[in-house]
């Protein structure tokens, strides 16, 4: 027997009913038995007031109710329905002892509850008793108001309307339920338990017309002309969520949705819907089609499919979910390539250094290809840089040959990257060297877009220096604030320096933005002491961290300040690459525990 139970699943929290929004249980005395009704199509029964509290109520009492059910395994529908209806008071006991696992018990092991404040199904012991966990805490206590029982073979069902007193606040709610029962161990259980809040009681939803929720687009699009992130960001409700058409992350909150709006508007966007199709529920609309934008800062038109999802919150219509994406058919159909296939374009660029012609070589690039060479600290971002480099490179009439890659196939794009070594004709020397191609399908063949070639690096030995050598470098930067100049000081710092300065929010990335900083700085007549000092050695690189204190000779101030100098070595001599320096953080957030750690120094006994 095949049973299809169709039953509205309504997803609105009980919070919504007045006076039901708290709770869900009776606590009067369990219900009996007057008439029994028989429906047309099965044997069913209509609960009524108790017409008598001794005879019929006595007959559904928890222990009868075992005994005649305990019987031993019943077959087909040797069960009554006075006893189907028992069923529930056994399980309304369970209630009222205020144990979930006695109330989960009378669960089969696979039941299924789809509780009446909870949109998870519980589907086993665990989780249908992690919903009574919270559930007894308001006391609740049931009667079947209206009820109608089947029996089948195996089965029995017993579905109506029950009202519960929560005995923890006095409420009383009513529901509609059905109670699927089977016989498990020789004990009737209920398989399937779903109770449902009345439906007529739920608050009528924000009335909005089609019109309207089209007009809520405008209202976002406004907000894009206002060119302010956050303004934008307010139209999205407190848990929006915004899939972005030109994002692959998630925006879910009001920071990560600002964010995508900060850059986004810097393309002056203003949308026009061409294709709408509106939905209307309860306290929530849809939108859902095609819009174009039309980016101010280009004059670019742009497509892209839309879904809004509005809520009513806070007394306004706000965006819940909002999904753009692009046109799929618009979408590039990437060019098929096989990995033997990406191998062999190194040997057409290769061949073309054959030809000693520096032009072949660069026309092997894309339009924006970019060559970063191995002898060479310039970027090549252009056919003429590019053939500017192949002209003094082919002079030494290299040939190469891959010693060992990887290669890996994208849309449209693939990546071949290694070792090769070459062999130089006009002197016959062999190096080698680690390589990148990036290749791009463009003007139907495949260019190089991008090409990275460096030295091995474990061929540089290392500058040798030692620790004292390190720390007397402070010094000469030290000497270099002493002559007051900010040009001699800026020339301490390496060509891609980053200078993070103790009293300015300004990153110094080069030259002439080091040498600003120092413009001002030296007007205090700055002299700097090491305090403390940590020094630390790599390959051709070295750092000294720890605490120094300037005196101002302007003002006679000290000042302790933390410092960082990671040091490089170039071009003959030791260069700053990065100096961050910031003041004290206790002066300014009060005094932290000490570590409670004795250094190595404390512990070394002294010598006699």
């Amino acid at each position: 027997i095949i049973i299809i139970i169709i039953i509205m699943k309504i997803s609105i929290p009980f919070a919504l009913f007045a006076a039901t929004a708290q709770a869900f249980a009776p606590a009067t005395t369990r219900g009996s038995f007057g008439v029994v009704h028989t429906s047309n199509n099965a044997n069913s029964i209509l609960a009524s007031p108790a017409l008598d509290t001794t005879t019929s109520l006595n007959l559904f009492k928890k222990f009868k109710a075992k005994r005649a059910i305990k019987k031993g395994a019943k077959k087909g529908n040797d069960i009554t329905k006075e006893e189907v209806r028992s069923l529930f008071y056994l399980w309304n006991d369970a209630l009222a002892t205020g144990d979930s696992r006695i109330v989960a018990n009378r669960y089969t092991k696979s039941p299924v509850l789809l509780a009446t404040v909870s949109d998870t199904p519980r589907t086993d012991f665990a989780s249908v008793k992690d919903y009574f966990d919270a559930f007894l805490l308001k006391e609740p206590q049931g009667e079947i108001v209206e009820g109608f029982v089947n029996i089948g073979d195996g089965w029995a069902s017993d579905v109506g309307i029950y009202e519960f007193t929560m005995g923890a606040t006095g409420d009383k709610v009513r529901a509609r339920y059905s109670y699927i029962y089977v016989q498990e161990g020789g004990v009737w259980k209920i398989q399937h338990h779903h109770s449902s809040v009345m439906p007529e009681e739920i608050a009528i939803g924000k009335a909005i017309t089609e019109d309207e929720v089209r007009g809520l687009f405008n209202l976002w699009n406004d907000a894009l002309a206002t060119l302010e992130p956050k303004t934008v960001a307010e139209r999205y409700a407190k848990e929006g969520v915004l899939l972005p058409t030109v994002s692959d992350v998630p925006r879910t909150d009001f920071a990560g949705i600002e964010d995508y709006f900060t850059n986004f508007l810097k393309n002056k966007p203003q949308g026009e819907i061409l294709e709408s199709n509106v939905m209307i529920g309860h306290n929530w609309c849809q939108d859902v089609g095609i819009y174009e934008f039309t980016m101010g800062a280009s004059g670019q038109k742009v497509k892209g499919r839309y879904s809004f999802i509005y809520v009513y919150e806070d007394g306004e219509w706000k965006i819940a979910h909002h999904h753009s994406s692009v046109m799929p058919e618009g979408i590039v159909i990437a060019e098929p390539i096989t990995k033997d296939e990406v191998r062999s374009l190194f040997g057409l660029w290769n061949d073309a250094l054959a030809t000693k012609d520096p032009k072949k070589v660069a026309d092997r690039y894309s339009k924006k290809g970019v060559l970063l060479p191995t002898v060479s600290d310039v970027p090549r971002t252009d056919y003429p840089g590019i053939v500017d480099y192949f002209t003094n490179f082919l002079k030494l009439e290299p040939q190469g040959e891959i010693l060992d890659g990887n290669i890996i196939v994208g849309t449209n794009w693939a990546q071949d990257a290694g070792i090769y070594e070459f062999t130089m004709g006009a002197t016959g020397a062999k190096v080698k060297g680690r390589y990148t191609y990036v290749y791009v399908f463009e003007g139907g063949e495949w260019k190089i877009s991008q090409h990275h070639s460096s030295v091995m690096p474990e061929v540089n030995k290392p500058k040798e220096t030692t620790e004292e050598q390190v720390k007397n470098l402070f010094q000469l930067w030290n000497s270099a604030l002493a002559t007051e100049d900010p040009d001699a000081v800026a020339k301490r710092y390496s060509k891609e320096a980053v200078l993070l300065p103790t009293v300015s929010d300004v990153p110094r990335t080069n030259y002439e933005l080091i040498k600003d900083y120092f413009v001002h700085f030296l007007k205090k007549k700055p002299e700097g002491k090491i305090i403390e000092s940590h020094v630390k050695m790599g390959h051709n690189w070295c750092q000294d961290v720890g605490i120094y204190e300037f005196t101002m000779g302007a003002t006679g101030d000290k000042v302790l300040g933390r410092y960082s100098f990671i040091y490089v070595w170039e071009d003959g001599e030791w260069k700053i690459a990065h100096h961050h320096s910031s003041v004290m953080p206790e002066a300014f957030l009060g005094p932290s525990p000490k570590p409670n750690v004795k250094s190595v120094k404390e512990e070394e006994p002294a010598l006699a």
